[in-house]
């Protein structure tokens, strides 16, 4: 049953979107359609040894490993291990392990996700602009 305020989406009709490179998978799902400052959940699959450089985003945000594994900066974390960081908190670099791995976000503003680079990923980007 579907009406205003309820949504199913069964996995066949996930619409999967190209992360920043050739590894990364995404599906965004804004929680309130009509208010982009609404939480925002992300699910998202990296392929094996991925690497995500170091970054922060302007929101909370929440993450929960669904199945394989990444490294976070040096801490090690696989299926049903949770991360929190507030905004602003910088982390990484992720390295995704050899059997990939998938995990759920939520950010609790949608407005605030945006990845912002931190470190060497920031001067790079920057040099690029």
């Amino acid at each position: 049953m579907a009406g205003r305020g309820h949504r199913d989406i069964f996995a066949g009709d996930i619409e999967w979107a190209k992360g920043t490179s050739d590894g990364i998978d995404y599906a965004r799902f804004l929680m309130d359609e009509d208010d982009t400052s609404s939480p925002l959940v992300i699910l998202t699959k990296f392929q094996p040894g991925e690497v995500v450089e170091p970054h922060t985003h302007g929101t909370n945000y929440f993450e929960y490993v669904i199945d394989g594994e990444q490294t976070v900066g040096k801490v090690k974390f696989g299926p049903g291990d949770i991360r929190f960081a507030k905004a602003g908190t910088g982390y990484g670099p992720i390295t995704i392990g050899p059997e990939g791995c998938t995990v759920v976000i939520v950010f609790q503003e949608a407005t605030g996700a945006m990845t912002i680079p931190m470190g060497r990923a920031r001067q790079a980007a920057e040099a690029g602009a």
